[in-house]
């Protein structure tokens, strides 16, 4: 059909299946709505919902954040080894993992001074020096006034060897000098270097109470700072335990021997351990490693010792067998009642010597150790029963 200019054109009505799929389509559309209407219902619901319970979290405080900073202060320092042992500076067993909780956490670690008065540092692999001080700087900075158990090893792997020396005597250089600043709070101090490795110090030492220095190699020209260690040891009242790794002739001088009341000694010379035991009379243990390698080192002694507090004395080593050296004959123990000796420091005649000792000093010996000998096993275990 040919439509004329001006003529409208005639419209087809909808067809059965027309009407039926838009009649579809207008419930689809319905029940969708309907759908979005009961989802946005649902969706504020639910944030209504979510709202109340942030509030509620929002409200509520965990029970131990609820605590007073004092006793979190306590707990955490019954987290750390029992004082004056020394926890690590890094890792999990660290005061610092303490900072990594939370904020307020964080906060009463940092300000609490027990926990960083306990002080680890060893410099044995020759890394991270920088580190290393920074952490050391750091913990006595936290330290406060709190008094101080210090282990530091400056003893370098191989420092002859080292690609980098000059950085390895500069960091035991700062160490030494970050810890001497602090010596007026040194309570238990363990010190150990290749060379003498006490500090220069010219201030007493009021609260000193343990000291255990060591060195790796022999030293040459003598301890460095001799005169103000004597000083400040002697002006140490409360130093009552002395451990010695490495032992010098001209140590002697540097202790006050009557004072003390524990002293453990390597590399001690014969007549050296007489003269210590002479001079600390206030001792109730003693540990001593004596030897000599050639008998011309061996000292005969000529002053008799009477010991009225002594009641540990341990005594091992090596000595010439030639030697002219007695020990136990001019020893009177009146308080002792353990008594470890190395069978080589007994001469001769250890049974007979013992008997006159034990004799000598009317003592009541509790313990009586000597390294097994086939020969004399029977006769040890018999006096060890009277």
């Amino acid at each position: 059909m040919t439509l004329q200019a001006g003529a409208q054109p005639m419209h087809r009505p909808p067809t059965q299946n027309e009407k039926n799929s838009l009649a579809a389509d207008r419930a689809r559309i319905a029940a969708i709505e309907a759908q979005i209407s009961e989802l946005e219902r649902s969706i504020s619901c639910l944030r209504e919902e979510r709202s109340l319970l942030q509030g509620r979290l929002d409200a509520y405080t965990y029970p131990v954040l609820t605590l007073p900073g004092e006793i979190v202060s306590e707990i955490f320092v019954h987290f750390l080894p029992i004082y004056p042992e020394t926890p690590p500076m890094i890792g999990r067993s660290s005061p610092n993992v303490l900072g990594h909780i939370c904020q307020k956490w964080r906060e009463i670690a940092f300000g609490t001074p027990a926990l960083w008065r306990g002080i680890t540092l060893s410099l044995s692999n020759g890394k991270r020096f920088d580190q290393k001080i920074r952490l050391l700087e750091l913990w006595l900075k936290r330290s406060g006034s709190c008094l101080l158990s210090i282990h530091i090893d400056l003893v370098v792997d191989d420092p002859d060897f080292s690609d980098d020396a000059d950085s390895t005597h500069l960091a035991t250089t700062i160490v030494t000098h970050a810890i001497a600043a602090h010596s007026a709070r040194w309570e238990y101090l363990r010190l150990f270097s290749f060379t003498h490795p006490f500090p220069s110090v010219t201030a007493p030492l009021p609260f000193l109470r343990v000291l255990t220095m060591g060195s790796a190699m022999p030293i040459v020209n003598g301890v460095p700072n001799t005169d103000s260690l004597t000083q400040a040891l002697h002006a140490a009242p409360l130093l009552q335990a002395v451990a010695i790794v490495s032992w010098r002739e001209h140590c002697i001088s540097l202790y006050p021997w009557s004072q003390l009341t524990r002293f453990t000694g390597n590399s001690i010379s014969p007549h050296v351990s007489i003269d210590i035991l002479a001079r600390a009379h206030n001792l109730t243990y003693c540990n001593m490693f004596v030897c000599a390698e050639l008998v011309d080192q061996v000292t005969e002694t000529a002053q008799n010792v009477t010991h009225q507090t002594l009641s540990s004395l341990i005594l091992r080593g090596y000595i010439p067998r030639d030697m002219p050296w007695k020990f136990l004959d001019v020893l009177t123990l009146p308080a002792l009642q353990k008594l470890e000796i190395a069978q080589g420091l007994l001469q001769e005649d250890p049974i007979g010597l013992l008997k006159s000792l034990i004799s000598r000093s009317r003592c009541s010996i509790q313990e009586l150790y000597i390294p097994y000998s086939p020969e004399s096993s029977l006769e040890l275990q018999s006096l060890a029963r009277t």
